[in-house]
């Protein structure tokens, strides 16, 4: 599909599609576990159900830092992830797997902080499994982070290592979508210049060239560029954005106006230094 992604990610996204109270979310529920009732082989019921259990008990515990989240907010998240590891393990065995199953374990892993050792168990056990289903090395480099399990410098290392196993426009564009996991709103801290920024362009390149841009990754490469500061490229992808913005990418419009700004100012300066 444009851009690169998977139909069957895309799938299990509309199938999870946003629900507004608890009440719609429960009757959602209600619904794929009679799925599962009707089909019980069915691997795409069970790993739909799963994420949907998953995304639920991230609305009880919220987006914000651990501190931040109530007692009540903990045992909801906890039961909710366990009850979709549950549902996952129950599925380990039918005879048709599904690749997103493993990346429905992996987010499990990571919100039960898995030790070390079996997270890299499993994502070993999910790129034998589908080689090509780039989503385990953007969870697995997330999972590396200092913020979750990792010691500081090794989801760069494993970024690098990656990319460079698969080699050729297949390494770049892999780089390019682990890159787009680190330099992203929620790791506003993330030491950019560890990454090689000339790479991760080829990668966006490579993917622009073969599927085509769309809405989020022209603002994602435009958002990079500002960490960055590349104002050439940072332009580059304004003027394709237009007034287009992508509030998954930047969060609020002060931040993509800020680049424009930034860009003016830039701009200015060089044609002052010109005369």
């Amino acid at each position: 599909m444009t851009g690169g992604g998977w139909k069957l990610r895309h799938f299990y996204t509309l199938l999870d599609s946003p629900q507004l109270t608890d009440k719609d979310s429960q009757e959602h529920i209600a619904h794929l576990e009679h799925w599962i009732q009707q089909r019980p082989e069915s691997i795409t019921a069970r790993v739909a159900l799963a994420a949907s259990l998953r995304r639920w008990a991230w609305v009880a515990r919220g987006n914000g830092q651990a501190e931040t989240v109530t007692e009540e907010g903990w045992k909801m998240f906890e039961a909710r992830i366990q009850r979709s590891r549950e549902v996952l393990e129950g599925a380990a065995k039918l005879p048709v797997m599904c690749p997103q199953w493993y990346s429905e374990m992996m987010t499990v892993g990571l919100a039960q902080s898995w030790d070390p050792k079996q997270m890299r168990d499993l994502f070993e056990r999910a790129v034998k499994f589908e080689p090509e289903y780039f989503y385990f090395y953007d969870q697995y480099a997330n999972n590396l982070l200092p913020k979750w399990n990792g010691e500081p410098g090794q989801a760069v290392a494993f970024a690098k290592e990656s990319a460079d196993k698969l080699g050729g426009e297949a390494g770049d564009s892999l780089y390019w979508d682990i890159a787009t996991v680190f330099i992203s709103r929620s790791n506003r801290n993330f030491p950019v210049k560890q990454m090689d920024w000339q790479r991760i362009q080829r990668g966006a390149a490579v993917l622009t060239e073969r599927y085509g841009a769309t809405r989020s990754s022209k603002n994602q490469l435009a958002y990079m560029a500002y960490r960055y500061q590349d104002a050439t490229v940072t332009r580059q992808q304004l003027l394709l954005i237009g007034e287009d913005w992508a509030p998954g990418v930047w969060g609020q419009r002060i931040l993509f106006d800020r680049a424009r700004d930034w860009c003016a100012e830039q701009a200015s300066l060089a044609g002052g230094a010109q005369k």
